[in-house]
């Protein structure tokens, strides 16, 4: 018996407590309801914020992608015109020699002379061979820190 009145006395303060409300008054709903207002025009500031840093940001990638694609143009416009260069350098080298045996026969210049100049143009031309690798690594090199920036 105790029991049940135990429930009773309970059912009758829920019914007693939702008759008189939940315990929040006019002023606090509306207390509340100012700050999510308040905080609803936080949210879209910071979002118009965040929008304005995004677009920022797309716009220094392009341009640091522009940039990477000139500087990769640069590149490869110095590995031709070093590859150009070494053409020439080569076909001068070749000419000198030509010239340097053209004279010798003009000339009645020993032999001994002749092969002295051939293996001077030589290793004038093992020299330019050189400088020619060097400047296709160097070309190499640089591609590949191009590629490495770009890939940044």
């Amino acid at each position: 018996m105790r029991f049940i009145r135990s429930i009773g006395l309970i059912v009758a303060l829920a019914t007693l407590a939702s008759l008189a409300g939940c315990g929040v008054s006019k002023d606090k709903y509306e207390a509340l309801l100012n700050e999510k207002i308040v905080l609803e025009e936080k949210a879209m500031i910071l979002q118009k914020a965040k929008d304005a840093l995004k677009n920022e940001y797309d716009n220094l990638l392009r341009d640091k992608m522009d940039l990477s694609t000139r500087v990769e143009t640069v590149i490869n416009e110095k590995a031709a015109l070093k590859s150009e260069y070494d053409k020439i350098l080569e076909e001068k080298i070749t000419l000198k020699a030509a010239y340097d045996k053209l004279l010798a026969e003009t000339r009645g210049v020993s032999a001994e002379q002749t092969a002295a100049q051939a293996a001077q143009a030589a290793q004038v031309a093992a020299q330019a061979a050189q400088t020619s690798a060097q400047a296709a690594q160097a070309s190499a090199q640089a591609s590949a820190q191009s590629a490495a920036a770009k890939a940044r």
